[in-house]
C-alpha cells in the first residue's frame, strides 16, 4: 500500500515580503508543529511547499494539501488552492488556522467553500484524527469545529526530519512558546478565543531543547512567537533562567525576538535577564501616544505609566523596541500625526510601522462598530490597496488619508530619522546597558549569503538602495548618522549593531511608502446624518458574551464607555 502523502502549503500576500524582508523568509512554524502530531501515524509522508520561495510547479502529487493563513492572505490562498486543484484534481484540500476562526466569527465561513474541509480551532487537537479519517475514507463534515483548547503543556518538539530537510532555506526560525494574554484591549482578537484571556505556556525545558536543536541546525535568529511573553511573569522568569543555564553549559547563543506588553518596564530584574538571555528585540503594541485613544480601546496597561519613559527604560538595556502604531481612533486629535511623531522621538524608537484601526470579527470593537452601523462590507485581502479597513471613521476620509501621509513624509525625512537614531543612542547611555552576544537580527553576513543567489531578492535590494539614496538630503543625513556612529561606538557599546537595524528599518519604510497617494487608500467616514450620540451605542455597555469572566468584560466596557462619554460630552446638545 502506497504511503499517504501530505503537503503543508504555505502562502501569503507578497507585498510584505517584497517591501520589508529583502526577499528572505522565516520558517512557517505551523507546518512543523502539525507534522509533529502526525509523525506517529504509519505509512505517512510529509512535505512542505512554501510558495513564498517555491512555485506551484515545484508541487508534487499528494493525497492531502493542508493550508493555513490570516485574513489578508485570502486571495493568495484561494489562488494557490485553485492552481493545485487544477494539477491534482483528486487531492483533498483542507484549511485551518486564524483565517477560519475569523471568517466563522464574522459569519463569512462560506468564503472558504472551495476547500473540502474547514477546521476552526486548535489544529493539534484534531489533525491526527482528520488525517486518519481521510486516509481510511470515513465521511467528515465540511466544517470541523474544535471546542477543546490544546494544552501547550502537551506540546511536542517540532518534527525533526522535516525541520532538518528544509530549515536552511530560511533566514531564521519561529518557535511558538505561549498563547493568550490577560489584558482587555477592545480591538484585539486574542481575548475572544476560548479561554485565551490568560497565558497558556509551553514547558520551559522544551523551549530550551527546541532552541538547542535549532542552533545545531545552523539557526541564529529565532522569533519566540506568543501573544504576550510576560502574560505569566513567573513562567517568563523560568524561561529566562533556563536559557541562561543552557548558555552557560553549552556556550551557545541566539538572537531572540518576542512580543510582550509595556508593563515589562516595571520589572527591572526580568528585563536584565531577558537581555542576558539574548533578547535583542521586543514587539510592543504602543498603538498611540494620545492617552484618550488608548483609554477609548481599554489599552489601560499603556496608560498606567509614562509611555515614553517606559520605552526608554526598556531600550536602556540594549533592546530594540518594534512599536505597533495605530491611526484612526475616534478620539485621535486633529494633530495626531504630530503627536505620534513627537512621541516616537521622545521615546527614542528606531522601529515601528503605522496601520489604520480595523475591527476584527468577534472583538468588542467590532460589536461597537456594528451597533453604530459603522462597519463596511469590504472585500477580503488587501487587493490593490495598501490600506483598506472595515470601519467608517469619525474623521473625514480625506483627513484620515492626509494624517497618514503627513506622518509618512515626516517619518522618512532624513533629519527626523537621524534624530530618532541619536535619541535611541542616548537610551544606551545607561548602567543597565548590556552589549549583544550575537550579530543580531540584521545579520549582514547571513542576509548577503541568502539574497545574493536570488535574482528577485537582488533586484529588490537594488530598488531599495535606489529609493533610499535618490534624495540628496537623505544621503546627507545618512552620512551624518555614519559619522555619529563611528564617533560614539566602542567595545562596550558597539553601535554598529543598532545602526544596521536602523538603516534596515528606514529602507523598509522608504520602500513601503514610495509614491504613497490617495489611490492607495480605501477608507470611508461616517455618513452625514451620523451624530455624536451614535459614537457610543446604547447597547454597547451591556453587550459582550465572551469566553472570559463577565466582570472582566464589564471592566473593559466601563473604561471604553467612560473615555467615549468624555469625548462626546461637549459635542452633544442638551436634551
Amino acid at each position: 500500500m502506497a504511503p499517504f502523502r501530505i503537503v503543508f502549503v504555505h502562502t501569503e500576500d507578497r507585498s510584505f515580503a517584497d517591501t520589508q524582508m529583502f526577499g528572505i523568509q522565516f520558517m512557517p512554524v505551523w507546518a512543523y508543529t502539525l507534522a509533529a502530531h502526525l509523525a506517529a501515524l504509519p505509512d505517512l509522508e510529509m512535505e512542505l511547499l512554501d510558495l513564498r520561495i517555491e512555485s506551484i510547479a515545484a508541487a508534487r502529487a499528494a493525497d492531502l494539501f493542508l493550508f493555513t493563513g490570516i485574513n489578508q492572505d485570502y486571495e493568495a490562498i484561494v489562488a494557490a488552492r485553485a492552481a493545485l486543484a487544477a494539477i491534482f484534481p483528486e487531492a483533498r484540500c483542507v484549511i485551518g488556522g486564524p483565517i477560519c476562526w475569523s471568517f466563522k466569527t464574522a459569519g463569512r465561513i462560506d468564503a472558504l467553500g472551495m476547500f473540502h474541509h474547514v477546521v476552526v480551532g486548535d489544529g493539534e487537537e484534531i489533525v491526527a484524527r482528520l488525517v486518519t479519517d481521510l486516509r481510511d475514507g470515513r465521511p467528515l463534515p465540511w466544517l470541523l469545529e474544535v471546542s477543546t483548547r490544546f494544552a501547550l503543556g502537551r506540546a511536542l518538539p517540532m518534527q525533526r526530519p522535516l525541520l532538518a530537510r528544509t530549515i536552511r532555506r530560511y533566514y531564521g526560525a519561529v518557535l511558538e512558546i505561549s498563547r493568550g494574554c490577560p489584558f482587555l484591549c477592545e480591538f484585539c482578537d486574542i481575548r475572544i478565543l476560548p479561554d485565551n484571556n490568560r497565558a497558556h505556556v509551553k514547558d520551559p525545558a522544551l523551549v530550551v531543547a527546541e532552541l538547542d536543536t535549532l542552533h545545531d541546525l545552523g539557526v541564529r535568529q529565532v522569533l519566540l512567537a506568543c501573544d504576550n511573553f510576560v502574560g505569566d511573569l513567573r513562567w517568563a522568569e523560568e524561561v529566562c533562567d533556563r536559557i541562561l543555564a543552557w548558555q552557560d553549559v553549552t556556550g551557545k547563543a541566539l538572537s531572540l525576538y518576542t512580543w510582550l506588553t509595556i508593563n515589562v518596564a516595571r520589572h527591572s530584574d526580568l528585563l536584565a535577564k531577558l537581555r542576558r538571555a539574548g533578547f535583542d528585540m521586543f514587539f510592543i503594541g504602543v498603538e498611540s501616544f494620545n492617552r484618550s485613544s488608548l483609554l477609548e480601546t481599554a489599552k489601560v496597561q499603556n496608560t498606567a505609566l509614562k509611555l515614553a519613559a517606559a520605552l526608554r527604560t526598556i531600550q536602556s538595556h540594549g533592546v530594540i523596541v518594534v512599536a505597533g502604531l495605530i491611526f484612526g481612533f475616534d478620539t485621535d486629535p486633529d494633530d495626531i500625526a504630530e503627536v505620534m511623531l513627537r512621541g516616537i522621538l521622545e521615546s527614542g524608537l528606531i522601529s515601528g510601522d503605522p496601520s489604520l484601526l480595523t475591527a476584527l470579527p468577534g472583538t468588542p470593537l467590532y460589536t461597537r462598530m456594528a451597533l453604530a452601523e459603522r462597519l463596511r462590507d469590504v472585500r477580503f485581502g488587501l487587493g490593490g490597496f495598501k490600506y483598506r479597513t472595515n470601519i467608517r471613521y469619525l474623521k473625514p476620509a480625506a483627513r484620515i488619508r492626509a494624517d497618514f501621509q503627513t506622518f509618512v513624509r515626516r517619518y522618512n525625512d532624513g533629519r527626523y530619522q537621524y534624530e530618532r537614531l541619536t535619541r535611541f543612542y542616548a537610551c544606551l547611555d545607561s548602567a543597565h546597558y548590556r552589549p549583544p552576544r550575537t550579530a543580531g537580527w540584521a545579520d549582514l553576513r547571513r542576509l548577503s549569503a541568502m539574497t545574493l543567489g536570488n535574482a528577485r531578492a537582488v533586484r529588490l535590494i537594488a530598488l531599495r538602495v535606489f529609493r533610499l539614496l535618490r534624495a540628496p538630503t537623505r544621503v546627507w543625513w545618512l552620512a551624518r548618522a555614519l559619522a555619529t556612529t563611528c564617533a560614539r561606538t566602542s567595545s562596550q557599546r558597539p553601535l554598529w549593531f543598532y545602526f544596521k537595524f536602523w538603516l534596515f528599518n528606514w529602507s523598509n519604510t522608504v520602500m513601503k511608502y514610495a509614491g504613497l497617494s490617495d489611490a492607495d487608500f480605501d477608507v470611508e467616514s461616517v455618513l452625514e446624518a451620523f451624530t455624536a450620540a451614535q459614537v457610543l451605542p446604547v447597547a454597547y455597555e451591556a453587550s459582550g458574551e465572551e469566553h472570559i469572566a463577565p466582570g472582566k468584560t464589564r471592566a473593559q466596557r466601563r473604561v471604553t464607555t467612560a473615555a467615549l462619554r468624555e469625548f462626546v460630552g461637549d459635542r452633544l446638545e442638551p436634551a
